[in-house]
């Protein structure tokens, strides 16, 4: 089992993004894009979509820790504390 922070490394590569806002709330996208370009195979697709959906299954389970981790990794944006690949 991956731990969350390879959970959320791998989310970051398929083109997803976390943040924490200026009101302290945390977010999460991912551009669908990412997920259902027509250059991907059917297996690539369902991959991205599994990470996504292990990602936000993990954030929703312990969003304090995926907090800890944007702010540790994360770069200031404006106002805003953003983790991206």
């Amino acid at each position: 089992m991956a731990s969350l922070a390879e959970t959320a490394q791998a989310f970051l590569a398929i083109g997803g993004r976390v943040w924490i806002g200026p009101d302290n709330a945390l977010g999460a996208m991912l551009d669908a894009d990412s997920l259902f370009s027509c250059g991907l195979s059917d297996a690539e697709t369902e991959r991205r979509q599994a990470t996504g959906r292990a990602f936000l299954s993990a954030k929703a389970a312990d969003p304090h820790a995926v907090a800890t981790l944007v702010r540790e990794y994360g770069q200031p944006q404006g106002p805003f504390v953003v983790w991206e690949a």
